[in-house]
Formats: structure tokens, sequence, C-alpha cells
């Protein structure tokens, strides 16, 4: 929370006091009820990834109930700096107390991760083409999309070799490692066909990246919530990046580094920099302050199941 408040400290420097109170003075309501909406549309992708996932497999769960799961794994990924893995685990282990077998949940949890990086693939190549042709791609970006796209094949490609049935060639001393050995327990000697299931991925992919389009059109509400008309795809392309830095971090969501990339990025396709301070500061409200309460009660009921 300090980051976020050192970056907002920052701009606020450098932002026009009298520019912060015009904003106050025109904003609009509504837009922010615009920008709730499609937040809660996001928890509704997320769920709607694990149920197709399940589906695939032969089980009906409903999607009322997959959503709950989404809010959990959104607490925990911001409550615990661990790259995802804290809020997927908890998912895995609530799918397992919902009759599951362990090796049906960890499949469903491991293709849902696949889907959304390349979803996440896919929408920062569109990022990039859009700061391309806005003559916005420069050298920060390019540094950064490449150190992603290295991370991001090395984690895709360990992944799917693993889950081609590739268990017993893992090195024996990253197999006495705690999580990687339970990781590997669950993907079993046949691991299931979802994880192999071409329309599955499809259809996840497409879920993935409805999900990210909606998190950027929130961005956008909201600085129509203070008054501010900014280009739909330059919000999508500084929302991307953005997270790409928020997940090469490793922060709890981003905090800090996700606000000031926004911030930068925004700001770079004429955003005034108290309406992109205010945008991103909102966003954060709807995205990171919103959810923690009902995503610890969640969080903590499916924790003591």
């Amino acid at each position: 929370m300090l980051l976020l408040a050192v970056v907002v400290a920052v701009a606020a420097h450098f932002g026009k006091p009298e520019e912060y109170a015009r904003l106050l003075a025109h904003a609009k309501p509504a837009w922010l009820a615009v920008a709730l909406v499609l937040q809660v549309a996001t928890y509704v992708c997320a769920g709607g990834v694990w149920q197709r996932a399940l589906v695939r497999q032969g089980h009906s769960r409903s999607l009322v109930e997959m959503v709950r799961l989404g809010v959990v794994k959104l607490f925990m990924d911001q409550a615990v700096p661990s790259a995802g893995i804290s809020g997927n685990v908890l998912v895995a282990r609530a799918l397992g107390h919902r009759g599951l077998s362990h090796q049906s949940a960890t499949a469903t949890v491991i293709a849902g991760l696949i889907s959304f990086y390349i979803a996440y693939a896919l929408a920062v190549a569109g990022a990039l083409v859009i700061l391309w042709l806005t003559a916005h791609a420069s050298q920060f970006i390019m540094i950064l999309v490449t150190v992603f796209a290295l991370v991001l094949a090395l984690f895709l490609t360990a992944l799917l070799w693993v889950t081609r049935g590739n268990r017993d060639r893992v090195p024996r001393w990253l197999r006495k490692i705690k999580p990687v050995e339970k990781f590997l327990a669950g993907i079993g000697d046949r691991p299931p066909h979802v994880l192999r299931d071409l329309v599955f991925f499809v259809e996840a992919t497409g879920l993935q990246l409805l999900l990210i389009a909606l998190d950027a059109a929130t961005l956008w509400a909201v600085l129509e919530a203070v008054g501010t008309t900014a280009p739909p795809a330059g919000v999508f392309a500084a929302f991307t990046m953005a997270s790409v830095v928020a997940m090469i971090s490793l922060l709890p969501a981003g905090l800090g580094t996700f606000d000031g990339t926004a911030i930068a990025l925004l700001s770079a396709f004429r955003v005034p920099l108290e309406a992109a301070v205010a945008g991103t500061v909102l966003l954060r409200g709807l995205t990171f302050i919103l959810p923690l309460i009902p995503g610890f009660w969640l969080a903590r009921a499916e924790a003591v199941k």
C-alpha cells in the first residue's frame, strides 16, 4: 500500500490541485456503476473458464459456484505475492472438497492457467501493435515485451511438456521440492484429456481475452467517470502493459508497478496526468480493495473446509 501511496503522491505533486478539484466537481457517478458491472462480468468469465474445463471432463458444476471461487482466487492472488500460485492452490483444494479427484481438480486449474497465459500473449501482441502504430513503442516497452515473452515461453513450454506425460523425466532434485511433488502427483501418469483438448482451449482463451478486455474497459469507464474521454485502444494498451509489469514484479496485484506504468502510458495517449491518476486509483478501488472483504470471508470458508 505504501508503494501505491508513493505513486499517487508523486503524480499528485506534478499535477495541479485545482485540476483534481475540477475532476471531482464534474464526476459522473453513472460511469462508476458501469465500471462495477464490468468488474462483476470479469468474475463470471473467470468462473466460466473452470466450468468449461469441468464440463469437458464430464463434471457438472454451477456457474455461480465457480464465480465464487473466482472471487476467492482474486483475493488470494492479491493478498499473497506468489504470481498467482496461492490462488490456484486454494481453487484446486476447493474443487477437491466439491467431490473432484485430485487429478481432475489439478488439471482444471492448470488448464485455466495455460489459457490465461495464452490469452495474455495475444493481448500483449495486440497492445504492442497499438503502441507501434501510435509511435509509443519505446525501448522500455520493447525490453518489457521481450522479457515477458521469454518468461512466458519458458513457463508454457515446461508446463505443456510435463502435461504430455513426461512427469518421470523431471529431474530428481526438482521432484524433491514439495510443491513440485504435489503438482506432479496431481497430474498423474496419464494427464486428463482437458489438458490436450483444443476445443476447451479455444473456448477458455476466448473467455480469458474477454476478461482482459473487460478489465481494460473498466479503466476506460472510470476515466469517463472523472470526465475524461480516452481512446479505447490506448487504454487497452496501457492496461495490458501495466498488467505485464505487475506480473513480472511479483508484488501483490503489482501495487505501485502497475499504477506507475498505467499512469505513464495513459499520459502518453494524451490523458491529463490528474485524470490518469484519478482513473488508476478508482480502478484499484474496484479491482483490488472492493473484492477484499467478500474475498476474505469466502477464502476463509474454503480454507477451513
